[in-house]
């Protein structure tokens, strides 16, 4: 039975890996935005998108809004015809549902024949057919064979259309018939093209582009900056003293100890200034490597960045340092743990108030583990340290210099009085002068290489996000991955009655349902349905014997089909079908499903908006089936949650599957003969109504 793991209360767990970042939501996309104010060709584009991309009752609203208001066409009879039978099966067929069908044909014959009318008719057609049948005729070998001749001869375009979206309603042996020759066609274009090359890309963001970063300047302070002037001040009074020396005697050894000071201020700001930049240049580094370790906490640091942005950044950097850790010996964990929590620092002071999500920066963060685990592999991502030490010249010019102005200064104090005054002024002025100045232009120094830095960086940054577009190009769009799902359905339940070693013919109907998996990525497009990289799927075959269930997990992203499980049971055994409102609560990585009826415990869970399909067995078993919440990838402001409930149930096949299975539970093994019965009078009503033609035998020519 599907989700047996249960814990107390009726709470199922499942772990909630994949959804720690929340998903991906492209916002940006407008195929199902659509405005009273738009023109009609614009309102067909979506309605035609919204079937593409398996939310048929939206397509069919649209469409019929168009067709009342006069924008009629054969073209938008077709699609209107497509969208009315569209995953609903032969049991919620009925008057109502009938009668827009019939809207069309009406709507298509006032205008002359075309293709569209002829891909229409052929719809007729095969519906006919399965009403004959319904009714208890005996289609002749000669009719069926004239239906998919017709239907062979439409372009392949049409032809994928109609299998696609009347796969619930075809049976018996015509959809034996197409399911023999369309089989290749499904498990080739279930695929196609490239699927397992681009599937994936759907569930990645839109990138953010790369931005400038670089370390915020050093202001200095006043006391930092009086040094230097003080100094200076100290020096030229000490140069006025000195040259005031030589009008009370003679100089001596005064100019040649004044011309040695000065070389050895001269050699000692060199080296200074290039030691203190190499210290500087490492410290830097240091930070960027995380040395010394500073662990970044996991809420906001102010300035408007919002705390839920920062958690998923720092989630992410851990995410993406693990993924690119190098399969070879070392201590990678360890050795990059600082780099990790610098990264963190780093993204948040980037894009903290850059309007973006945090995923949007996964690209860039990938970009950099990638590039971390390069350096470490070839054993540079700490050679920075051996290579930015300061320069055993540079310390031995400094420290010479120092002796040298000491010893200038030495020789002046020994001379007469008037130069000893002026060596006092001129060593205390130069230290500090010297040392002052060292600091300001090192400082400068170190800022102009760190911008330069910032924007070679920027520009490699660059160009791996242009590369990333170029990956991102042919990312398959929300129609693609709904076409694609719809194939993984047929084909799914074409194996399953394989297995079964049943047909087309031996069902009275099937159902088939869908459930993201536990650690699925999750995507989706605005105002459309949510998308799987994983799935639980369940086939319900209902035949005359009782109901198979098959339930299975596809791979989305690669089309693999695993851990199928076989459940069989007699309609006697199904004790109740109800769509329940489930709480969903997580916590330490799990998730845990609250099915039970108890509010209180429902009351307390994170998400209330949660509905899943349940089936009550006699024996105590259920077998359930969640439509997903669309938690954290909406647009309140555009986006409804009753409308974003109705897709969600629509397009797990829930609302559906609804139809059927509460019959089921409630007739019980006489479900088949009334609804065998109620089949049989709808389509002899219908027969009446539409007059002789294609009930009663006729085939279309096309």
């Amino acid at each position: 039975m599907h989700n047996t793991n249960e814990a107390s209360g009726q709470a199922h767990v499942e772990q909630q890996v994949g959804a720690i970042f929340g998903g991906t939501f492209h916002r940006n996309e407008t195929i199902y935005n659509i405005h009273e104010s738009d023109p009609p060709e614009r309102k067909f584009e979506v309605a035609l998108n919204h079937l593409q991309g398996g939310t048929s009752r939206m397509a069919e609203s649209i469409f019929q809004d168009l067709l009342h208001h006069g924008d009629a066409s054969t073209r938008l009879a077709y699609y209107y015809a497509l969208s009315v039978l569209s995953d609903r099966s032969l049991n919620e067929i009925g008057d109502d549902v009938y009668l827009r069908f019939r809207a069309a044909d009406v709507t298509a014959r006032r205008f002359p024949h075309d293709g569209w009318r002829t891909a229409l008719n052929v719809v007729w057609e095969l519906i006919s057919c399965v009403w004959r049948q319904e009714i208890g005729e005996t289609l002749d070998a000669a009719d069926l064979a004239k239906a998919l001749s017709n239907f062979r001869e439409l372009p392949k375009d049409r032809q994928g259309e109609i299998t696609r979206h009347l796969a619930m309603v075809l049976g018996g042996a015509l959809q034996d018939s197409l399911d023999a020759e369309d089989a290749q066609r499904v498990r080739e274009e279930r695929l196609q093209p490239d699927r397992a090359g681009r599937a994936w890309k759907f569930f990645e963001p839109d990138p953010a582009a790369p931005r400038y970063f670089t370390t915020q300047a050093t202001a200095l302070s006043a006391s930092e900056w009086a040094k230097p002037v003080l100094g200076g001040l100290g020096v030229l009074l000490g140069l006025v003293v000195f040259l005031g020396g030589f009008g009370s005697g003679r100089p001596g050894i005064a100019i040649p100890a004044l011309l040695l000071f000065a070389a050895g201020v001269a050699a000692a700001f060199w080296g200074g200034a290039e030691r203190e930049l190499a210290l500087r240049r490492l410290v830097q580094r240091d930070r960027e490597h995380g040395i010394p370790l500073q662990y970044q906490a996991a809420a906001s640091p102010g300035h408007w960045v919002r705390t839920d942005f920062v958690q998923q950044i720092h989630k992410l950097v851990e995410a993406r340092f693990w993924d690119a850790r190098p399969h070879v010996e070392g201590s990678w964990l360890n050795d990059t743990k600082g780099l990790c929590e610098y990264y963190k620092w780093r993204f948040v002071a980037l894009f903290g108030n850059a309007q973006v999500e945090a995923n949007a920066v996964d690209w860039l963060i990938r970009w950099h583990a990638k590039r971390a685990a390069a350096q470490w592999r070839a054993g540079t991502l700490f050679a920075y340290r051996q290579e930015l030490r300061p320069s055993g010249t540079a310390v031995a010019v400094h420290r010479i210099g120092l002796g040298t102005a000491i010893f200038g200064a030495l020789l002046m104090l020994g001379g007469q009085s008037g130069f000893a005054v002026a060596a006092v002024f001129l060593a205390l002025g130069g230290f500090f002068a010297v040392n002052g100045a060292i600091k300001i232009v090192a400082e400068r120094r170190h800022r102009a290489e760190e911008e330069l830095r910032g924007r070679e960086l920027l520009a490699e940054e660059e160009q791996g996000y242009a590369e990333w577009l170029a990956v991102l190009r042919d990312r398959p769009d929300d129609a693609e991955m709904a076409r694609w799902l719809d194939l993984d359905k047929t084909f799914l339940k074409t194996e399953a009655l394989r297995r079964h070693g049943l047909s087309n013919r031996d069902l009275v109907t099937h159902v088939v349902l869908t459930e993201g998996a536990a650690n699925a990525l999750r995507a989706r497009v605005i105002h459309g349905p949510m998308r799987y990289s994983r799935y639980v799927v369940l086939i319900f075959l209902l035949s005359e014997s009782g109901v198979r269930e098959i339930e299975v997990e596809l791979d989305f992203l690669t089309g693999n089909v695993h851990n199928e499980q076989r459940t069989s049971f007699q309609y006697t055994s199904l004790a109740a079908a109800r769509v329940a409102e489930v709480g969903i609560r997580y916590a330490d990585g799990w998730r845990y499903q609250i099915l039970s009826g108890d509010q209180a415990t429902l009351l307390q869970s994170e998400s209330l908006r949660r509905r899943a399909l349940r089936l009550s067995l006699i024996s105590g078993e259920q077998i359930s089936v969640v439509a997903e919440s669309f938690d954290g990838l909406t647009d309140t402001s555009l986006e409804s949650e009753t409308a974003l409930q109705r897709i969600a149930l629509e397009v797990s096949g829930i609302a559906g599957a609804l139809h059927v299975l509460e019959a089921v539970s409630a007739e019980g093994r006489d479900w088949i003969t009334r609804e065998q019965e109620r089949r049989r009078r709808r389509s002899e009503d219908w027969r009446r109504e539409r007059g002789p033609g294609l009930l009663d035998g006729g085939v279309v020519e096309v």
